[in-house]
């Protein structure tokens, strides 16, 4: 009788194992393993001794839930530059997930504002961040002192300041981001009278940007990037940019270098907006600009803008309603 017991618990735990081998069975089947696409057309950034800074307005990020973060993966692992900043991060998970898939890449994300910054952990040691002006006040005080709340200047968005060291083949620098998105909108006709219209506190962002670098990072490696919204005439008497480009009018200009000054003043077809799926004309609304410190490696710097559609061979509708509809700027320059 023991034995016919025995023989029955182990035929029904013979029935079990079977049943959860199956199980798993089953399950390894289920697993789907997301491989980047390949894009043939995209351009890889990369080069020894060389640093390479992309800048980029990712467009509430990510538009689509099912193929945003793979193209934009598959984009990023091919363009393979060292560090890249986005503006318009709406959802920060999206974007861990998305890097936690990419090899040797890490992330660092605003606390107060749709920022982050992506860079290769290979070379790049991240010492700190900082939020500037992050305690003023968000709202309009209604006097034209654009001191008293910074903030409202920045849209609510206070610059993200980055301070990091890039390192490769014993050459090394210690580097100063700034990642900014300015206020939309408007025109670009400034009133100092008119502490709410949206080029007035694009001007004083500005304005606010260049004081603070010149009284806390003067002999510092700055670098200044991202979304600048400069509505209206593309040149450098734009409010939006003008303290930093108009050596004449503005006393601190001369510190300053728009590295795509020549994008700016040449051929909308080159912007960095298109306008795809809007009815406004194209401007250039993403920049980088260094330093006087920085000036050194002009020579052996190389700027641009990315043609995401020609990179993808996507259409301009498909680019902009799921990658963004802003180009991003890409910035390099050797370090001897």
């Amino acid at each position: 009788m023991l034995n016919k017991y025995l023989y029955i618990v182990l035929f029904f735990t013979f029935l079990l194992l079977c049943s959860c081998e199956e199980k798993n069975i089953s399950l390894e089947q289920t697993i789907e393993v997301v491989e980047p696409i390949n894009f043939s057309n995209a351009t890889n950034l990369n080069k020894n001794n060389q640093i390479e800074i992309v800048t980029w307005n990712i467009k509430r990020f990510p538009q689509d839930n099912k193929d945003t973060a793979l193209y934009v993966r598959s984009l990023l692992e091919t363009w393979n530059a060292d560090i890249y900043l986005f503006q318009e991060i709406i959802n920060n998970n999206s974007l861990k997930n998305m890097i936690d898939e990419m090899d040797n890449y890490s992330y660092v994300l605003s606390d107060k504002a749709d920022f982050a910054i992506v860079y290769k952990s290979e070379y790049i040691t991240y010492n700190s961040k900082k939020e500037l002006w992050d305690n003023t006040p968000s709202r309009n005080d209604g006097d034209s002192n654009y001191n008293n709340n910074a903030l409202y200047q920045f849209a609510g968005r206070p610059p993200m300041e980055n301070f990091l060291t890039w390192e490769n083949n014993s050459k090394s620098i210690d580097l100063y981001l700034i990642n900014v998105h300015y206020k939309c909108c408007g025109d670009d006709l400034y009133n100092n009278l008119d502490p709410v219209d949206e080029t007035t506190r694009r001007h004083h962002a500005s304005l606010l940007l260049t004081d603070y670098i010149i009284n806390n990072r003067l002999t510092e490696n700055v670098i200044i990037l991202g979304d600048f919204n400069n509505v209206g005439d593309q040149n450098t008497s734009n409010p939006a940019i003008s303290p930093f480009v108009d050596n004449i009018n503005f006393n601190y200009g001369s510190h300053f270098k728009m590295m795509d000054l020549n994008i700016l003043t040449g051929s909308e077809e080159l912007y960095s907006w298109q306008g795809w799926t809007s009815s406004y004309n194209p401007a250039h609304f993403d920049h980088i600009i260094i330093t006087k410190p920085l000036f050194a490696y002009v020579d052996s710097s190389i700027i641009g803008v990315i043609d995401t559609p020609m990179e993808t061979g996507l259409s301009l509708t498909r680019v902009s309603n799921t990658i963004s509809d802003h180009k991003p700027v890409f910035f390099s320059f050797t370090i001897n």
